[in-house]
């Protein structure tokens, strides 16, 4: 399994997620936790973040947490409900595995801010490439 270390130098070519300003912060079996920083860049016309913003990170999440065991992993279907508008300044998205086989995962992903506030979350089937 890949060290928090691996991961943030396996994902730094993620450069989407990367150039938003999304950060690995703790990684562990099944799991993966990740840190968005709330700027304006990232808000929508109503003033709130940006559900593609919201998507992304959870995608993101979900692709740390199922890659460290070193098979690349990439989502299949993805379904994400908006709960409510974050008031907060940092956004937290955490993956853990549900149910993993020998080629199908699925995970649940949780977008939280500061405050503690659930803002959104996000359920994913993922297929793992073997070699």
């Amino acid at each position: 399994m890949m060290t928090l270390q691996d991961a943030k130098d396996f994902f730094q070519n993620d450069r989407f997620a990367t150039n938003m300003g999304i950060e690995i912060i703790e990684v562990g079996e099944g799991y993966a936790k990740c840190r968005l920083p709330v700027s304006d860049a990232l808000k929508n016309a109503g003033d709130s973040v940006q559900g593609g913003a919201l998507f992304t990170l959870a995608d993101f999440a979900f692709a740390v947490a199922a890659n460290l065991q070193g098979n690349l992993t990439v989502s299949v279907h993805n379904s994400i409900s908006f709960l409510k508008p974050s008031k907060g300044t940092v956004l937290f998205g955490e993956a853990r595995v549900v149910s993993q086989a020998k080629r199908m995962c699925f995970y649940e992903v949780s977008v939280t801010d500061e405050l503690g506030t659930l803002v959104a979350t996000m359920t994913v089937t993922g297929y793992t490439k073997l070699p």
